[in-house]
């Protein structure tokens, strides 16, 4: 029998042997965390439990060092694909999922990494994908490596840059041997489908005009259809998924989008936040959560701003001088001549500068049915401003809709309808959520950027089970296979479990 096997083998027999609670039915865990949010990019492990409590003395089977990078953990059988880098040194690295031991790593290297304008930025941010056959690892301004689940190479292809100084965050998507990117923004603006097993183009279809977005493809099938669906610069496209043809849109949404769309039974569900669509101390007030210490003078008035926070009297912040904030977050985009310090003229800017012309801040419910072409007046269920996640994509699990708004603030609609069960109730923690929720039976995964992984009981109403601290700051979207929970911090992975 060939290592890959043994390997396999292993782990169906760990599996067999493990015990959990709140496993409903005898339907056997599965074995597979395939992509950024998991089987069907839906973010669900139904018929598993996790343990409530955790953290680096509770329930810890294992963590183990990584380099930088934030892409999610990518699961198969015994076998766990990140991405991350060291400096100009991009990182593929396989781990055994049963102790942590990295079985292989992989390298390649790019000539420089770009300024970011956010401190998120990194050329690791995409998650890997993997059919059983290869793994797929995506770079930003570099492209697209697969191997196959042995560490060997299967192809590569080089890339054109998007030119997105957040960084490259879309991830890519596996389907019936057919590999989904996306490519807003570059000069090759489109969504492209290649051969898995070959990496040739089998259709791109073009997207002109589009900026930048995070929004990874989504597979929706309906209907006996399969059909791609591609978010950004104010709309949801659908494309079919072996033409590449455009199938139906819907329009109004943001400009800029960080979630990736969600979808259950004929409805889809997609839309935002961002600070494109606010203006004046309404920005501000965005960038700067309760806990920042902003007084309110200074949420008004770009003078007051800078005299509060300039500690040594120069006429000028610097990033350290800045209190914890996306304000901090984001200062390469305030820092327009790059010297490192925000003088007034930045800082007023920032107050000023206009809203975008086009797109709005909303979510929305979708039935597209069997329509094609826009179907923004015919097809739209219903739509909700308020709450909207930042970066964090929709969970939708038995009938509900949760939304995570930075700031620590849950929501939960009905899916149907898009009524409010209960909206923008406080989780605890302030700052930035970028983790999309993850729900594991009864329950939900929350993970606050901060370093807290809140366990919610799924519901009309929120119960906060459990506060978790792990210690390191939580960007990315969780995995839970077997009845495990791994989690990928800013320094480690960690594996949680019974």
């Amino acid at each position: 029998m060939n290592p890959n096997s043994i390997l396999l083998l292993a782990a169906a027999l760990s599996a067999c042997c493990l015990t959990t609670v709140g496993v409903r039915g005898a339907e056997a865990p599965p074995h597979r965390w395939p992509q950024f949010r998991g089987p069907g990019g839906n973010a669900i492990a139904e018929s598993q439990s996790i343990p409530i409590a955790f953290g680096p003395d509770k329930n810890l089977r294992w963590k183990k060092e990584l380099p930088i990078g934030q892409s999610s953990p990518c699961i198969w059988g015994d076998r766990i694909f990140v991405s991350g880098h060291v400096g100009t040194t991009l990182k593929m690295i396989c781990l055994r999922r049963s102790d942590g031991t990295i079985l292989w790593e992989r390298e390649r290297t790019t000539p420089r990494l770009p300024t970011y304008e956010h401190v998120a930025g990194d050329p690791a941010n995409s998650t890997p994908a993997t059919d059983g056959q290869r793994v797929v690892f995506q770079f930003d301004d570099f492209g697209v490596v697969v191997l196959d689940l042995a560490g060997e190479m299967v192809w590569e292809k080089p890339l054109p840059s998007t030119g997105n100084t957040y960084s490259y965050g879309a991830s890519p998507v596996l389907d019936d041997g057919q590999l989904y990117l996306n490519r807003d923004g570059g000069k090759d603006s489109s969504l492209v489908c290649l051969d898995a097993a070959t990496g040739r183009e089998r259709w791109m279809a073009s997207r002109p005009n589009k900026i930048v977005s995070f929004c990874t493809p989504y597979v929706w099938s309906h209907g006996g259809t399969k059909q791609i669906l591609a978010g950004g610069t104010g709309q949801l496209e659908a494309y079919d998924a072996r033409t590449g043809d455009s199938v139906w849109r819907v329009t109004g949404l943001p400009i800029f989008i960080c979630p990736s769309p969600a979808a259950a039974d004929d409805m889809v569900f997609f839309g935002g936040w961002t600070t494109a669509h606010v203006t004046g101390s309404a920005r501000i007030e965005s960038i700067f959560d309760e806990n920042s210490g902003i007084s309110p003078g200074a949420m008004k008035d770009p003078a007051a701003l800078l005299a509060q926070f300039d500690a040594n009297k120069d006429g000028k912040l610097t990033a350290e001088e800045m209190p914890r904030s996306r304000a901090r977050d984001a200062f390469n985009f305030t820092d327009k001549n790059r010297d490192g310090f925000l003088d007034l003229a930045e800082l007023t800017a920032a107050f000023t500068q206009p809203g975008a012309p086009s797109g709005r801040n909303v979510l929305l419910g979708i039935a597209p049915g069997g329509g094609k072409g826009d179907l923004t007046q015919t097809q739209v269920r219903w739509e909700t401003t308020r709450g909207l996640p930042y970066v964090s994509s929709p969970l939708v699990h038995r009938g509900r809709l949760y939304l995570v708004k930075n700031g620590g603030f849950l929501s939960c609609l009905d899916a149907r309808t898009g009524k409010a069960l209960y909206e923008s109730e406080r989780l605890g923690v302030a700052g930035e959520y970028y983790a999309t929720p993850v729900a594991v039976g009864e329950h939900l995964l929350i993970c606050a950027q901060r370093g807290t992984a809140f366990v919610v009981r799924a519901g009309d109403t929120l119960e906060i089970l459990a506060r978790n601290e792990i210690g390191e700051a939580l960007s990315a979207t969780p995995a839970v296979v077997d009845g495990t929970l791994y989690l990928r911090g800013e320094r480690h992975l960690w594996a949680f479990g019974r």
